[in-house]
């Protein structure tokens, strides 16, 4: 293996690297583990409420499926790991999403693409590592060059698989590390091992043997301190553990859910817990399909790149704004009078430019702009091409913000909207699917929420006039806590913000991106007592944060499950 050479594209299969890899024993998901990893696969919806829902009879930490780190979670990773954005990590193929995130292990695939990718990145690191050896080996190299390596393997190691290494593992090394050092010197041993840890399960995979039953809660296995770091770590910030939470779980300081809410708390004030908390909004809104967005040119000519960017950084910033500095609160994200832009963004929105130039805090008033429901990025992703969309806005309040699935329409119905007419409101054309009995079913649950985003257009800009008549922007709200009329979605929102079984559906979507599953039945005491804590925290975002490491579902897994 060169010491230096970028990689190559290749198959997954019959490459120097993988062979290293099956050769020392290293194609297990955990020391000591055999055999292929279970995924169970969650029921979406469950309704939980802290006062209702399934009855909390039996603690079950739920299934505990075999997470491969994301595209995200792999690159800050080995940014973190080897000091710096050292390797290009583009070539990584996108992964699939469900619910609505990017980390769901039940179907988060591996491809023959991916794998090559990784060996290819995996050799990368073991270059750049041979080539600053100053910097990453531990010792002085001289005539003990093995026993330098083993420092390098015992430190490196601990770091790139996220706890210590045991003596078949540094054997395994040891060996790749006297083969590599026969072909072609110290230097090539240390790229040879820097690769093939990389490239290894133990990397990429989050594996959880355990440290066996716990009588505190039986059929379930007590999760060692390290994979507990690994869980904080990767939960609050996207990454490995860094050297504050190796040293807690070394020295006993994870044993109990008071150890663990002070080392969340301790995470939550390091910045870069801000980055998993803008990408769980940003999923949650399903705002990745900002990028690429299309819209009409002729209908919408205002629309470009530029503006959707804009849009992006806009609820980023309010979404940072809100949960550090200031509310901390789900209420606040959904009704806050405020947001961010420049002075092009600002004027879109008929508001004044923000004071200073560039990028910064606009006032808006709270009558037209409040909140994320009311932002550029929420309402441009969620208006169809050439008009806005009343049907999907209203789906997402629905499935996104109440955790509910309308009935699916009938399999002999065409779905398309109804044609552009200058003469009609998009209102008038859309109420053909309260009136057919084939649509109302699911349009009735649907509709009257949309209709109250009527006042803005398919990219999100104000109207009071369309097809020539006065836009109605009335609504209803059915069949949830806070049901009632509104008018338009300033008022929507501020509905919203009073519900409970709001507050219980955003917990549930945190369990969701938090543990990278679907809830199934066994977590009903999991996320009773995550929606209770954020209910009794008045919808602090952060406290809701802190309560996702307190449950079963976080401390262990079940022990029928193989890692």
């Amino acid at each position: 293996m060169s010491t230096t050479s970028p990689g190559r594209p290749r198959a997954a299969s019959g490459t120097a690297l993988a062979w290293w890899v099956m050769a020392v024993g290293l194609g297990a998901c955990s020391s000591g583990g055999g055999g292929a990893p279970r995924v169970d696969s969650g029921t979406p919806d469950t309704d939980v409420t802290p006062s209702a829902g399934p009855l909390c009879a039996t603690r079950d930490p739920g299934p505990s499926p075999l997470r491969r780190l994301t595209d995200a979670e792999y690159a800050q990773t080995v940014h973190d790991l080897l000091g710096g954005d050292l390797l290009d990590v583009s070539r990584l193929p996108p992964g699939e999403r469900a619910q609505g995130f990017d980390n769901n292990a039940d179907v988060i695939s591996t491809s023959d693409l991916l794998v090559g990718a990784y060996e290819d990145l995996a050799e990368q690191a073991g270059g750049v590592v041979a080539g600053n050896l100053a910097t990453y080996v531990p010792c002085s190299m001289s005539s003990a060059d093995a026993a330098c390596a083993a420092q390098f393997v015992t430190d490196f190691g601990g770091r790139a698989w996220r706890r210590p290494l045991d003596a078949g593992e540094q054997a395994a090394l040891a060996a790749v590390f006297a083969d590599g050092a026969a072909a072609g010197g110290f230097a090539e041993g240390i790229s040879r091992v820097t690769a093939v840890m990389m490239a290894s399960p133990q990397f990429l995979y989050r594996g959880e043997p355990g440290v066996g039953p716990t009588a505190e809660l039986p059929g379930a296995v007590a999760l060692s301190p390290y994979e507990l770091a690994t869980r904080l770590s990767y939960l609050i910030w996207g990454t490995m553990p860094d050297a504050a939470l190796f040293d807690a779980a070394a020295n006993g300081r994870l044993a109990t859910q008071a150890d663990l809410a002070r080392e969340a708390r301790r995470m939550l004030n390091d910045g870069r817990a801000h980055a998993v908390v803008s990408a769980f909004h940003a999923q949650w809104l399903g705002l990745d399909k900002l990028q690429g967005l299309d819209k009409d040119a002729v209908v919408y000519p205002a629309f470009t790149p530029a503006l959707a960017a804009a849009f992006a950084q806009e609820t980023n910033r309010f979404v940072d704004e809100v949960v550090w500095n200031r509310e901390g609160t789900l209420a606040a994200l959904l009704t806050a009078p405020y947001t961010f832009g420049d002075a092009t963004l600002a004027a879109f929105y008929g508001l004044p430019a923000p004071s200073g130039g560039g990028f910064g805090l606009i006032q808006t008033g709270g009558t037209q702009r409040a909140g994320l429901l009311t932002q550029g990025a929420f309402l441009s992703v969620y208006g169809k091409a050439n008009q806005s969309d009343p049907v999907h806005r209203g789906r997402f309040v629905r499935e996104r913000l109440f955790c509910t699935t309308p009935p699916p329409p009938p399999q002999n119905i065409i779905i398309r909207p109804p044609d552009l007419d200058p003469r009609l409101t998009t209102r008038q054309r859309f109420d053909q699917h309260t009136s057919d009995p084939a649509c109302s079913g699911c349009h009735e649950l649907l509709d009257p929420i949309g209709f109250g985003f009527e006042h803005y257009d398919g990219i999100g800009r104000w109207r009071d006039m369309e097809g020539g008549q006065p836009v109605d922007g009335t609504g209803a709200l059915s069949r949830t806590d806070v049901d009632g009329d509104f008018d338009g979605a300033v008022q929507l929102a501020g509905k919203l913000a009073q519900s409970t079984e709001l507050q219980v559906c955003y917990a549930t979507q945190w369990f969701r991106f938090g543990y990278g599953r679907g809830e199934t039945d066994a977590d009903a005491c999991s996320l009773h007592d995550l929606a209770t804590a954020f209910v009794a925290a008045k919808g602090d975002v952060r406290e809701l944060v802190v309560a996702l490491t307190q449950t079963d579902a976080f401390r262990y897994r079940r022990a029928g499950d193989l890692q």
